[in-house]
């Protein structure tokens, strides 16, 4: 049996975005249950379970938690969750406060109870275990680091988890990442949005949507964006021309590329070159 957690004081600083206040590990604790009133628990509850099975219970329902499976609870939310005990849970969990408007965290708000499904190769457990080594041996100097791993972790959930009734699952989520990475690679190239849905094998209309729902924006706004970014690294660390740039950034046009990048940036490429440059 293992069961490890921390209590943490309140911060010095007081203007952390987030910030853990307990922390632990369980393993092998098949005693693993809580039952908390409304109103009891003054700050958000997350758990991770990376192994071993488990419940939750929300409004009625019996909620199965096994292994790539996890809960946030918001701040005073009735909580009634435990372990299984002939398979007892590998989880970790923390109870932080924060006033971040992250849609995981409003979700959970807004239904009383966040449960999910994530990515078990996303790197959360060495996220957590580097604040768990941060805990037990606390100094106030680690604080910033505390803060800014729980951060990681809320957005690596944000972008690495599906509700448990969720539209687009992991999988598909990570085919959409994996094409947007390309086409961030290869920005210059000629892409059309049916050369773009190809690498991840979807009909256009459904990589369109996909893409959207995953990436918070269309495939042509998202390589503009990339575009952009390569044309602005140009501009600042060679002696390209304007219409050069253009060219290797993947603007067909260089009239094109600066009205497009005056409307982005609001102020044409010579400028920014000469505001930014070396």
């Amino acid at each position: 049996m293992m069961k490890i957690q921390w209590y943490l004081p309140t911060p010095a600083f007081t203007k952390y975005v987030c910030y853990p206040e307990m922390l632990g590990h369980y393993t092998d604790f098949p005693q693993h249950a809580e039952r908390r009133g409304e109103g009891f628990l003054g700050s958000y509850n997350l758990h991770l379970v990376f192994g071993g099975e488990g419940y939750v219970f929300h409004e009625g329902e019996r909620i199965p938690m096994g292994r790539g499976k996890g809960f946030l609870f918001p701040r005073g939310a009735h909580q009634q969750y435990g372990s299984d005990l002939s398979q007892p849970w590998d989880v970790r969990w923390v109870h932080f406060g924060t006033e971040l408007p992250l849609p995981l965290l409003e979700e959970a708000d807004g239904t009383r109870g966040y449960f999910f499904t994530f990515d078990l190769g996303s790197g959360l457990e060495s996220l957590f275990d580097e604040m768990y080594q941060l805990s037990a041996s606390y100094e106030t100097r680690s604080e910033p680091r505390l803060s800014a791993l729980l951060y990681e972790i809320l957005v690596n959930l944000l972008q690495n988890s599906e509700p448990l009734h969720g539209s687009v699952p992991l999988e598909i989520r990570h085919s959409i990442r994996s094409a947007a990475d390309i086409i961030h690679g290869e920005c210059g190239k000629p892409w059309t949005l049916e050369s773009m849905a190809r690498l991840s094998g979807y009909s256009s209309y459904h990589f369109l949507r996909l893409f959207r729902v995953v990436m918070g924006k269309t495939p042509n706004r998202y390589l503009t964006d990339c575009r952009l970014a390569r044309a602005k690294l140009l501009l600042v660390s060679t002696e390209l021309s304007v219409a050069q740039v253009a060219t290797q950034a993947g603007f067909t046009q260089a009239s094109y590329f600066i009205k497009v990048f005056k409307q982005n940036e609001g102020l044409p490429p010579k400028q920014y070159r000469m505001a930014f440059g070396s």
